[in-house]
């Protein structure tokens, strides 16, 4: 699940953003790239329910690779 705050999406203008993920993640479905199933929300929230992936967090994984 990925929990989005509404507060900070509108003080960021991510609005336009937030709406393009989830269309784009709707129309997706591939092996290799996480499903989304529903999106709820609530008066603060905006919550994406996703397919559940084991392994860890994706950035983690990049971080391996990747010296900075």
């Amino acid at each position: 699940m990925k929990m989005l705050d509404k507060d900070k999406i509108a003080k960021e203008n991510l609005e336009d953003d937030v709406l393009s993920e989830v269309r784009s993640m709707k129309l997706v479905h591939h092996p290799y790239i996480v499903r989304l199933f529903e999106v709820l929300k609530t008066n603060k929230k905006i919550l994406l329910l996703m397919e559940y992936m084991d392994g860890g967090d994706l950035f983690d994984a990049i971080s391996n690779f990747i010296i900075f």
